[in-house]
């Protein structure tokens, strides 16, 4: 095939295809506003969202605020019964009436078995064939020391006093003073004695 035609014009003549055109650049800049408006339409949603929150928690507050008033108020206008105070400040005291008792009742029971066991102990130590005993007495007051009285049968008149000064050196009966004695002998029979002890001379126990 023969050539009827002759290119003079090279690639490099030719004019340069441009990237950004007007068209691109239109599109792009709507691109930008577009999703500039749809986030503006989104912050907007969102604040009028935690407006709506904020407006509720607000309101549930007020409602709250109310109702406390109201109660404070009824709680106000609410009287204690008279009768029914009465009643309870009676009770109170009756029972700490008894729980007084009760704790002095355990007292005196405490300070009563305490004090048998070591002292028959003592008596056991000071027994002697010329003394026996047939009653023995322990009697707490309110206030003092404890009251001691001992009653029994003694074989001869002088084995009385010997008998009690050997009782005042026991640990139980140190102190005790026994101020009240009775003796009594008829014929041919033995000698028949009570003794008491002082209410407020025992010394403390050293």
């Amino acid at each position: 095939m023969i050539k009827t035609s002759v290119n003079l014009y090279s690639d490099d003549l030719l004019p340069q295809t441009q990237w950004l055109t007007l068209t691109r650049l239109m599109l792009g800049l709507m691109l930008l506003i577009v999703i500039g408006v749809v986030g503006y339409g989104f912050g907007w949603w969102q604040q009028q969202q935690t407006q709506i929150v904020l407006q509720q928690a607000n309101n549930d507050n007020q409602q709250l605020t109310a109702q406390k008033i109201e109660l404070e108020v009824q709680i106000a206008a609410r009287k204690p019964d008279a009768a029914l105070v009465a009643k309870v400040e009676l009770e109170e005291q009756q029972l700490a009436l008894k729980t007084r008792l009760k704790d002095e009742l355990s007292q005196r029971q405490e300070l009563v078995s305490q004090g048998y066991s070591p002292l028959l102990t003592d008596l056991a130590k000071v027994a002697n064939t010329n003394v026996w005993l047939s009653h023995i007495s322990l009697v707490q007051p309110d206030h003092g020391p404890m009251r001691v009285a001992f009653e029994g049968y003694g074989r001869m008149p002088q084995s009385i006093p010997l008998w009690i000064d050997q009782l005042k050196n026991t640990s139980t009966l140190k102190g005790y003073a026994f101020s009240a004695m009775t003796m009594n002998q008829g014929e041919n029979q033995p000698l028949v004695f009570k003794l008491t002890s002082q209410t407020a001379d025992k010394e403390p126990s050293q």
